[in-house]
């Protein structure tokens, strides 16, 4: 069974590709190096890569993610109103879906701290979940003084 993260974020990017480069820009120096398989290509507006924290050996120390970005107002539209149908949590207006998957018997949750933490950092993410709602946000990265 999958697990889907997801953030509502507001980045002005034009593209998916340009949004995955930009959080790929921001991952790589915070931490453990990283082995990306990127996937597609699909319309301008989504991009997908797989991601995984690589160990010393030169493979994953954990099972793979995938990433998947969606840009565009209108494009992500629908899930915005599903997650949040009165705009509650402020997220009306958002630009950038990103959803990161997690599936096997052993998740890369550093990793997952470290998108999570980027994407807060570039684009003030909300974060929320299935089964948490916006609940999930609770005890996570903060946004930092601008």
């Amino acid at each position: 069974m999958a697990y889907r993260l997801t953030f509502f974020c507001r980045s002005g990017e034009e593209t998916g590709l340009a949004a995955v480069s930009r959080l790929l820009d921001e991952l790589l120096p915070a931490g453990a190096l990283l082995m990306t398989e990127r996937s597609g290509p699909f319309v301008d507006e989504v991009a997908v890569c797989s991601l995984a924290t690589r160990g010393p050996a030169g493979s994953p120390v954990a099972d793979w993610l995938t990433l998947e970005v969606q840009v565009g107002v209108a494009w992500i539209a629908e899930s915005v109103i599903a997650a949040s149908p009165d705009d509650e949590h402020g997220i009306w207006g958002c630009d950038l879906l990103a959803t990161v998957t997690l599936s096997g018997n052993a998740p890369d949750w550093p990793l997952v701290d470290r998108i999570w933490t980027a994407l807060v950092h570039l684009w003030d993410a909300t974060p929320w979940d299935e089964m948490s709602g916006f609940g999930i946000a609770r005890d996570r990265p903060a946004s930092p003084s601008r």
